[in-house]
């Protein structure tokens, strides 16, 4: 059974108008309008929403600003894989660590650890989202059979859409614009409606959105098509 997110991180969404109810009750929380949204978002723009209403917090926690962009420009140059010590950090990178590590951008062995890893999402905040997605691409060339991290999405003119993918995430973003139909072990089908679509817009879903999300996804055999999509969406 997946773990819970942290009291920490369930603050920081409700923060960011993402989530809203009591972060200390998790099965209470629900998305906004805005989390909603945000899913769509690629993972640079989801990361820096984050970091920068954590920066707007941190100033409440009377924590120096400064410090806080200053650890996060450095996560963003350290080299993947390589561990760090936690002795040349400041109080405040400290308090950072530990809420970092809730928040997936960095990873320690256990929590009182004297050594830190950047993760991949660290590694990808100074070198935009291009490069993450070559960091993935990747991981994802030395494990074909993964689909999470490569283009997965097959849109049809007749507006049926093919998804080759098994990550819960990606179907449930899915779900959100598309009427799905059926699910295999890799892949799922569905059909974009007009229902659906409404649906989207009245959970605060534009549709360059729903067109930006398919287009940055979009399978290799489809890429070569995208121009020819985004002028058949017309729903």
């Amino acid at each position: 059974m997946p773990e819970e997110p942290g009291s920490g991180v369930l603050q920081l969404l409700r923060q960011s108008n993402l989530m809203e109810g009591d972060p200390l009750q998790p099965r209470s929380m629900r998305i906004t309008h805005s989390g909603f949204a945000f899913l769509l978002q690629d993972i640079n723009a989801q990361i820096w929403t984050l970091l920068l209403q954590y920066l707007e917090h941190s100033t409440a926690l009377e924590m120096d600003p400064v410090d806080v962009l200053h650890f996060l420009f450095m996560l963003g140059s350290l080299e993947l894989g390589q561990d760090y010590s936690t002795s040349m950090l400041t109080d405040t990178q400290h308090i950072m660590l530990e809420d970092l590590r809730d928040y997936g951008i960095v990873f320690q062995r256990k929590a009182k650890s004297r050594r830190f890893y950047p993760t991949r999402l660290a590694t990808s905040l100074t070198s935009g989202t291009t490069a993450l997605l070559s960091n993935l691409n990747s991981s994802a060339s030395m494990n074909p059979g993964d689909q999470s991290s490569q283009g997965y999405i097959i849109l049809e003119t007749n507006y049926r859409l093919y998804a080759y993918t098994n990550s819960p995430l990606q179907i449930a973003i899915l779900n959100l614009f598309v009427s799905l139909k059926s699910r295999f072990e890799n892949l799922v089908q569905g059909i974009i409606t007009r229902d659906s679509v409404r649906n989207a817009l009245s959970n605060g879903i534009t549709a360059e959105q729903i067109i930006y999300y398919i287009s940055s996804n979009a399978h290799a055999q489809m890429r070569t098509n995208v121009s020819s999509f985004k002028g058949t969406f017309s729903l």
